[in-house]
């Protein structure tokens, strides 16, 4: 059995879709011959919490935890000191949190988790020299993952493996503030880029563009390894969710168009909202038989943003909750909402909960410009993709989808098993595996 070093700052008991990216590999990894040991933060700063995925985390797995300075620390001691930026588990006060977002970019290179970054080294160092580790496995966000992993590969030449769930240079979620902040990101990108063995990327797009950033090496050094979906989790949900039937046979009394996860960097959100606005005054009843949920961290609805579009009850905004009953809500939901961030990003990502809507049987609203999530959903015949801004359009679709709820016509979503099979998490940890093994073996391009 191999042992696989993992820099993972977003790790259990934090929540959210990087934290499940990490956790399944752990997990499944273990069934083709890899145990791991889990270098991560100490500290629950995190907005969103998942105690119950600690549950996953395999017996064998070692789990290091490491403090330092970053922006979840400071956030919290702004809350002690009465400075109301964020709640735990809900909202996000949107124009105190982006002030210090950036404020973090002129400050911190490269990102605002360097201080866990340097203490996730010691730790590493120190996890090395007991021995028996077999390879190296860096994630980001944050960055700084990858600086830790850079250099115990300088030092110790390790086979190591760069997992980028979004871009480093050109991240939807940052903008470097001069020319000189952004020489420094390239400068490290570049760094990390020429170091790995292997970077894992989680869409085609995303595989074509560091293959066209950097001609000078092997394009096999670009491997594509998607988010995805753990049909174990889905069994659990439905388990739980009959169980809570059982108990109370009240059925939903409103057609529940669910957005599930966190709303963060989704401008496109206000085209949902004022389409919702529009059925709303044409059709009173819906603010009886319609309901748009949200169900996790909020960053994008506040106050002002209630009082504009004047949904009243159709307007839902909920507190995050663990994953699984998350996952209760998609499959109880009448439709699922999905939301890009609009332009560039959504011609390279797919966002990674659009594998659990697929595999949910629920019917997908998209809103989304062009780009691999809008061609998925449509490849799969999950739901309609729409336009950002297209009100019009976003509002007839909301329409038609509560017609057809009033009329009792089953919306249910089937997707053929063998569809959905490339995206099951323990299929993925097994691709992961060959990584490993052609890295470990000493097969790996320079």
């Amino acid at each position: 059995m191999k042992r696989l070093l993992v820099f993972a700052y977003f790790f259990p008991p934090l929540g959210g879709g990087g934290c499940q990216r990490t956790l399944k590999l752990v997990r499944y990894l273990e069934p083709s011959g890899w145990r791991s040991t889990v270098v991560t933060t100490r500290d629950r700063d995190y907005w969103i919490l998942d105690p119950t995925l600690l549950e996953e985390v395999p017996q064998s797995a070692e789990v290091l935890r490491v403090g330092g300075m970053t922006a979840g620390k400071v956030l919290l001691a702004l809350a002690r000191a009465g400075v109301p930026v964020q709640e735990a588990q809900g909202s996000r006060h949107a124009g105190a949190f982006r002030a210090l977002r950036s404020l973090q970019r002129w400050m911190l290179l490269p990102d605002a988790y360097r201080g866990w970054s340097h203490a996730a080294l010691r730790a590493g160092e120190a996890r090395l020299r007991e021995g028996g580790i077999d390879a190296l496995w860096t994630t980001s966000s944050p960055e700084s993952a990858h600086l830790a992993g850079l250099a115990l590969k300088e030092r110790h030449h390790l086979p190591w493996v760069a997992d980028f769930r979004d871009p480093w240079v050109g991240r939807v979620t940052h903008r470097s503030p001069t020319p000189w902040h952004e020489a420094r990101h390239r400068a490290m990108e570049r760094r990390v880029i020429h170091a790995a063995d292997r970077v894992t990327l989680v869409s085609e797009a995303l595989v074509a563009l560091y293959r066209k950033r950097y001609p000078d090496l092997d394009p096999a050094r670009f491997v594509y390894l998607p988010n995805g979906f753990d049909p174990d989790d889905w069994r659990r949900a439905r388990q739980n969710d009959a169980g809570a039937r059982a108990q109370d046979s009240s059925r939903e009394r409103a057609f529940v168009l669910l957005h599930a996860g966190q709303l963060a960097h989704r401008p496109t959100v206000h085209t949902l909202l004022e389409a919702a606005r529009r059925v709303v005054e044409r059709d009173p009843s819906a603010s009886r038989d319609l309901r748009v949920r949200f169900l996790g961290g909020n960053e994008e609805i506040g106050a002002k943003e209630e009082t504009r579009y004047g949904l009243g009850p159709v307007l839902e905004i909920l507190p995050s909750r663990p994953h699984v009953a998350s996952l209760a809500e998609m499959g109880r939901a009448g439709a699922l909402l999905l939301l890009g961030h609009g332009g560039a990003a959504d011609a390279l990502l797919y966002t990674g909960k659009i594998y659990e809507y697929l595999s949910s049987g629920r019917p997908v609203l998209a809103i989304l410009d062009e780009g691999p999530a809008a061609d998925l959903i449509r490849a799969t015949a999950a739901g309609i993709v729409l336009r950002p801004g297209d009100t019009g359009a976003v509002a007839a679709a909301l329409e038609n989808l509560l017609l057809a709820w009033r009329a009792g016509e089953d919306q249910a979503v089937h997707i053929p098993p063998d569809r959905l099979a490339p995206w099951e998490r323990g299929n993925l940890a097994s691709r992961a595996s060959g990584i490993l093994a052609e890295i470990a073996s000493g097969s790996a391009q320079s």
